[in-house]
């Protein structure tokens, strides 16, 4: 025993000399705290750091630190279609998902180069009346800057309380000055499929979003058109920003008999298949489909799956290429992760993400023809139906003719 204490008491005296010269506020760096083996371990190390050796520590709010580093890690993604909702924004976020909200009426999305535009204001809204238009850059929210923000966090800054003002910097396409827009926010009633019956029958449906409304919406809308022996059908998609992938699916089967409506690839390279559901209503009639630089996410499935089994003439411009799945993940507090989990692709193998759908009929829409009210894309909807209306009547001429 003696012996150990022999050995034992000089080292401890050794340790508690090295504790003292490397204590803080020597001047010295003193804290090693083993090898950084993995990132995890360099992230407690700065946690640890700031938590304990800042100067005013004892004032530091540790919720806050955490959402910020939470933040940061998701902005190092580089990532548009990510983001990071603290627990009030997330909330507001999945109130917001309902089809009745306060807000201003405009879809936002944000470009591949990271900055929030507009995708069209919603006709009779605020916005529309304020003067936003479609393709407008929102540079500010109540003067902050947008900067890096997700589409979402943007959607619960914009939203609120109808009576409730929120002031947007806006800068319109085209032009270098941008023009702050104080706009006074009203109930928004969204109504996800606008049907109407044109001339020799041919059922026009606009579809604006791919929420829980549009499936059964659309749906009842074509058993009136069905009903009202509709001749051809034109599927709206454009400035449609998409939505949720089984709403998707469920349009699609409403159009197709079988086969794949889309596939998603994640990171490990894992497939998983979505395929066409039975019992679609209108899976015979002439269909056109209508597709613009705006038409994202869900849309881009749709109009891809009914391009790639030749159901429908995809016809416009290019749509958007935003082929990202996203899901949210809850974390303990209440906050939530908007993350790109997989990409998807249409049936035939075509990635959608950075390239988007390219119409089968380029027709473009000028800033004239918007100003004098033309809408050179769906007359040319309309002309494709009544061609194949037309070629089918002739065939049907030809095989009732009878050889005498």
């Amino acid at each position: 025993m003696r012996n150990i204490l022999r050995i034992a008491v000089p080292v401890l005296l050794i340790v508690a000399l090295l504790a003292v010269y490397f204590w803080p506020g020597s001047g010295i760096y003193w804290r090693v705290e083993g090898p950084a083996d993995s990132e995890l371990n360099s992230i407690e190390q700065a946690w640890e750091i700031v938590t304990t050796d800042y100067v005013d520590a004892a004032k530091l709010d540790k919720g806050n630190l955490s959402q910020a580093a939470i933040r940061g890690m998701i902005e190092a993604l580089h990532d548009p279609y990510s983001g990071y909702l603290d627990p009030q924004e997330y909330e507001m976020s999945q109130t917001s998902l309902q089809g009745s909200f306060g807000g201003i009426g405009a879809e936002v999305r944000v470009d591949p180069e990271g900055q929030l535009r507009v995708v069209a204001p919603i006709v009779g809204t605020p916005a529309e009346k304020a003067g936003i238009l479609p393709g407008d850059k929102i540079l500010e929210i109540n003067g902050e800057s947008t900067q890096g923000m997700s589409s979402i966090q943007a959607v619960v800054r914009i939203r609120g309380e109808p009576g409730t003002t929120v002031t947007l910097r806006i800068q319109h396409e085209g032009e270098d000055t941008p023009k702050d827009l104080v706009i006074t926010r009203e109930q928004i009633s969204v109504t996800a499929v606008v049907p109407e019956m044109l001339a020799d029958n041919i059922a026009y449906l606009s579809v604006n979003d791919f929420s829980g409304r549009t499936a059964p919406e659309l749906l009842a809308a074509l058993e009136s058109f069905t009903r009202g022996n509709a001749t051809g059908i034109i599927l709206d998609l454009r400035d449609n920003p998409g939505g949720f992938l089984n709403v998707a699916v469920d349009v699609a089967s409403q159009f197709l008999k079988q086969g794949t409506v889309t596939y998603v690839v994640d990171g490990e390279g894992h497939r998983e298949t979505y395929d066409v559901k039975s019992g679609g209503i209108a899976t015979d009639l002439p269909m056109a489909v209508l597709v613009n630089g705006h038409s994202a996410s869900a849309s881009e499935i749709l109009a891809g799956v009914l391009q790639d089994y030749g159901r429908a003439r995809i016809i416009g411009t290019r749509t958007l290429g935003k082929g990202s799945v996203n899901q949210f993940a809850e974390m303990s507090d209440g906050s939530a992760i908007y993350i790109t989990i997989a990409r998807w692709y249409t049936p035939n193998g075509r990635q959608i993400e950075g390239q988007g759908i390219t119409p089968d009929d380029v027709v473009e829409m000028t800033p004239d023809d918007i100003e004098h009210n033309r809408d050179p894309q769906l007359d040319r909807a309309i002309e494709y139906i009544k061609s194949l209306l037309q070629a089918a009547a002739a065939q049907d001429s030809r095989a009732c003719s009878t050889i005498v």
